[in-house]
């Protein structure tokens, strides 16, 4: 479903490169408050200077905006279309691009949607106004729509909360939160109708719903239809029609990124509709599109420029960075970014890097049992969730925009700890016969080891291709397995060695398997299940577990 607030931007949206035209023009120019609609609530965003200059280019100026919303909001780009405009946003770092209908444009009322991404967008509504700022102004409420939205959220029997979205629908229908309900419905009726022509008619009253808003809202409602149906109880069959409806409007602006997911998820409708003949025809569309968003994603990651940090002056306690994760966590963005710099900046010998991949908030192909038990050791209850050494950092989460930020952070925390002295000495080794990997390592030097100190083996992938549904498209450092188990290895005075066996075959079909468990309970958001298994690490932590400190740590590569 909708967000529930606004959210910050990850993608950056431009608008099109169409000369303005001049009809509809005087209509434009003038003063226009901004609001957004979303489920529970309407916010009056800002309010909008439009002019045309002499050299007869448009401008539109942010002469007002709602302070406790967001800190810092302007318009950075106005394109006047034949049949729309579009002012691109930076809403506090981050752009939102906004798009108005001109059927109206004599009118003191312009239909609109505002943008956060390709796939998450909302209907807004832009009006003339004499006022100069939000003064005296609730710029946050609800209205008798939203009232009617919530209650029926909040209705646990799933008939009667039908019922009142049924209801808000006649008493509200002109308002934008019926579009919110309408889905709503649809989604109900995939689940529980046997008659999929009521299914039908509501997922076609949303689209009709939304048209007044535009063809980009069209688009958002109908890619939303689509994966509705998609993972429904009775209506999978109906699916394809609806992404398909998303993908006929896409654009020049439209992401490679999200072309590629989009029609990843038609071929996957085809697929559980019995048409796998159309979705074998996507397979070379859909290699380009990957192609184009992997050198997109290429270029622009990380979005700052990294100093690679001085060597240091003596061998030091390597420092161990943990990023528990998820790739349907859009807050997890700004740290997989930062952690990716990180890596970017310091030997792999000083800063280890470690990524736990969790269900959170929803299935991630990329998470195994080892991940989950080791959150349960940390104690973990959201992502992204950072442990430095073993102890917690600030929180790092945000949208890609605020990824600089939290690298920063990271650098900071570790400068004080990577000039500290080890206290032992971790040789590691690992010999490669086929499928099967023979790691041995050897601790020396820890003349008093805390009881509870352990050896801890870490198999790493060190990189996985995976275009995730918030936007990551490379995956670093990710964790496939603790050999030798969680509890690991208990240290001797002065001297440890072991050796543990790994057959890649064997873990890539228990992993395999794992996830097809998950599947049963929950789909996954695409049929990709990245079980190469290459470029692989290993990595020994020695960790008090009962303080749970790494004290020292070492990596090494696996032979190709």
């Amino acid at each position: 479903m909708y967000r529930r607030m606004l959210p910050l931007a990850l993608t950056c949206l431009v608008g099109l490169t169409v000369q303005p035209t001049l009809q509809a023009a005087p209509d434009l120019i003038g003063t226009w408050k901004l609001t957004v609609y979303f489920p529970t609530s309407e916010m009056d965003l800002c309010l909008l200077k439009i002019i045309r200059e002499d050299n007869q280019q448009w401008r539109a100026t942010v002469i007002a905006h709602n302070s406790q919303a967001v800190k810092r909001l302007t318009a950075e780009k106005l394109e006047v279309l034949p049949d729309r405009l579009k002012v691109v946003l930076d809403v506090g770092g981050e752009p939102l691009v906004l798009t108005a209908r001109l059927t109206d444009a004599k009118g003191a009322k312009l239909y609109a949607s505002l943008a956060r991404r390709a796939d998450l967008i909302w209907p807004a509504i832009l009006e003339r106004t004499e006022a100069n700022d939000f003064a005296g102004q609730k710029t946050v409420r609800q209205s008798a729509a939203h009232e009617a939205y919530i209650k029926a959220g909040r209705t646990a029997n799933v008939e009667q909360q039908r019922e009142l979205l049924r209801e808000l629908l006649k008493q509200h229908g002109d308002h934008p939160v019926a579009i919110y309900a309408a889905v709503r419905l649809a989604d109900y009726a995939a689940d529980y109708e046997d008659d999929r022509k009521v299914t039908q008619n509501l997922a076609q009253e949303s689209l009709q719903r939304a048209e007044i808003f535009g063809r980009d809202l069209v688009r958002s409602v109908a890619w939303q239809l689509g994966q509705i149906l998609l993972h429904s109880a009775k209506a999978q069959a109906l699916a394809a029609s609806y992404i398909q409806k998303a993908v006929e409007l896409f654009d020049a602006d439209t992401p490679a990124d999200f072309q590629e997911r989009a029609y990843k998820t038609l071929a996957k409708a085809y697929r559980a509709a019995n048409q796998p003949q159309r979705a074998e025809a996507l397979t070379a569309k859909i290699a380009e599109l990957e192609r184009q968003a992997d050198a997109e994603y290429r270029r622009k990651v990380p979005p700052f420029k990294i100093t690679p940090a001085q060597p240091r002056d003596a061998e030091g306690r390597a420092v161990v960075l943990e990023l528990f994760t998820g790739t349907q966590c859009p807050p997890c963005v700004a740290a997989d970014v930062a952690c990716d710099a990180v890596a970017a900046t310091y030997p792999t010998s000083e800063v280890i890097l470690l990524q736990y991949h969790l269900h959170i908030p929803r299935v991630d192909p990329l998470t195994n049992p080892d991940t989950e038990r080791r959150s349960e050791f940390y104690g973990v209850r959201g992502t992204p969730t950072v442990f430095l050494n073993g102890k917690p950092t600030p929180p790092l989460g945000g949208a890609f925009v605020h990824a600089e930020e939290r690298y920063h952070t990271l650098v900071k925390l570790i400068e004080a700890e990577r000039q500290q002295k080890p206290p032992c000495r971790v040789q590691l080794s690992v010999h490669r016969q086929g499928d099967q990997l023979d790691i041995e390592a050897t601790v020396t030097g820890l003349a008093n080891p805390p009881e509870k100190a352990r050896l801890l083996l870490v198999l790493v992938e060190e990189e996985v291709r995976y275009a995730a549904p918030n936007g990551i498209r490379f995956h670093h450092h990710v964790v496939r397995a603790f050999p030798g188990g969680q509890q690991g290895f208990a240290l001797q005075k002065d001297k440890t060695h072991q050796k543990v066996r790994v057959v890649l075959s064997d873990l890539r079909k228990d992993l395999h398997s794992y996830l097809n468990r998950v599947a049963d309970t929950e789909s996954f958001p695409d049929d990709d299940r990245p079980l190469e298994l290459r470029k692989l690490k290993v990595v020994a932590l020695i960790q008090d577990l009962a303080s749970r400190e790494i004290l020292h740590a070492a990596i090494a590569g696996v032979p190709e």
